[in-house]
């Protein structure tokens, strides 16, 4: 697991991973497409676009585009133009459509890292069949919220609450506590009723645990809280303004 989630650093700009070719045979697909048939690609000019749809990739800088009918890539700036095959090492397989491409970019598969919530620094709740990821911080009022929210769905969900320091040295503190309670079965009470404080602490605490959970933030893009993933894969940035519906397959 530890490797894996390294090697994922590595490719932390990429996400998935981009084969390009220049040169087609005749037998591929974009060869074959009616653009590249009258038009060689080295030749392939702006004038020449026919921009249909455009899709932010969850790596900085580019997008997939859909030029009448065919499936590129390009940068920001439209200035370069990238084509071949992209590959989705998290889900596995490539991505060679549109829709493909539009829900690998919505969606974190925690399998394909060989991760689970509970690996890292975790209070949980609920023991439904169905796991719900949330990346919390010790001080956000809405993660609070939002855990007390989720004991209403308990028996249908299990909610993994990752105890991240989203919010300075202070959540650092209270955080790294959580992780090294003496008695990790009073974490859960500890989050909801913001005492993280008050929990005893093992001596010599073991920080593996912790800095994997950092390390794991880091990966999948946590930049705020709270930060849910569904089992499915759906990603909801913030507290849903329905959570019934969002846990449901809405918005």
């Amino acid at each position: 697991m530890k490797t894996l989630l390294h090697t994922a650093v590595l490719v932390a700009s990429m996400a998935t991973a981009i084969t390009a070719n220049a040169s087609l045979t005749p037998a591929s697909p974009i060869a074959d497409s009616p653009l590249f048939a009258s038009i060689p690609f080295e030749e392939l000019t702006l004038e020449h676009m026919d921009i249909r749809q455009i899709i932010p990739m969850p790596i900085n800088g580019l997008s997939a585009i859909d030029n009448a009918g065919q499936v590129m890539y390009a940068s920001s700036n439209g200035r370069f133009v990238f084509i071949g095959q992209m590959y989705d090492l998290w889900k596995g397989g490539a991505l060679e459509t549109m829709e493909e491409i539009e829900q690998a970019s919505t969606r974190i598969y925690l399998d394909g890292l060989q991760l689970h919530p509970r690996d890292l620094n975790t209070v949980t709740i609920g023991n439904g069949p169905i796991d719900i990821t949330i990346f919390t911080d010790p001080l956000c009022e809405h993660c609070h919220a939002l855990a007390h929210e989720a004991k209403a769905y308990s028996d249908d969900y299990t909610f993994y609450f990752v105890v991240v320091p989203a919010l300075g040295d202070e959540s650092h503190e209270l955080a790294q506590r959580l992780h090294c309670a003496e008695n990790p079965s009073e974490g859960a009470e500890a989050l909801l009723n913001g005492t993280i404080n008050l929990l005893a602490t093992r001596e010599n605490c073991d920080l593996e645990g912790y800095e994997k959970t950092l390390l794991a933030s880091e990966v999948l893009g946590v930049n705020g809280v709270p930060f849910l993933i569904h089992q499915d894969g759906r990603v909801n940035r913030g507290r849903p303004q329905h959570l019934d519906q969002w846990l449901q397959g809405g918005r």
